[in-house]
This record gives C-alpha cells, structure tokens and sequence, in this order.
C-alpha cells in the first residue's frame, strides 16, 4: 500500500453532503483521489462510466429518436419507473 498523509481541505456545504453517500460505503478519501488524479493528469471530467446506466441510454435514445431498439428501451424504463 502506498504511503498516505492526512490533509485538510475545505469544500463547498453542499458538495460534503453529495459525499455523504460515499463516507457511509467507506468510499469517500478513494473517490476524491480518483477525482485529484484525473484532475492532474488531465482527464476530461466526463466519463460515460460514471453515468447511471438509465441515463447513458436516455441520451442514446435522444441521439437516435427514431431507432427502434431505443424507442422499446425507453418504453421498458417508463414501466420501471411506474
């Protein structure tokens, strides 16, 4: 395991509360690391696997509105949804 070192930093209110989640699955000092790495190597911001699946297919779906397949995805989502 590689040396780590506490550090403190100070972060919007409301940006600690969307970490909550992160802080009760143990997740929280990784997730923020990944986000500094990216940062630091020049990562774009946006990464198609950060994106709930739903999502990911919503915008197929809005790219290609008259596809078949994605027109029965979206019907499969909206009875999910209900």
């Amino acid at each position: 395991m590689r040396q780590k070192i506490e550090i403190k930093v100070y972060l919007p209110y409301m940006m600690v509360g969307e970490l909550e989640p992160k802080k009760r699955a143990g997740k929280r000092s990784q997730f923020i690391e990944q986000a500094v790495r990216a940062k630091l190597d020049g990562e774009d911001a946006f990464r198609v696997q950060d994106l709930p699946t739903r999502r990911v297919l919503a915008m197929a779906m809005a790219r290609f509105p008259n596809n078949h397949v994605f027109r029965t995805i979206c019907m499969e989502l909206m009875e999910e949804s209900e």
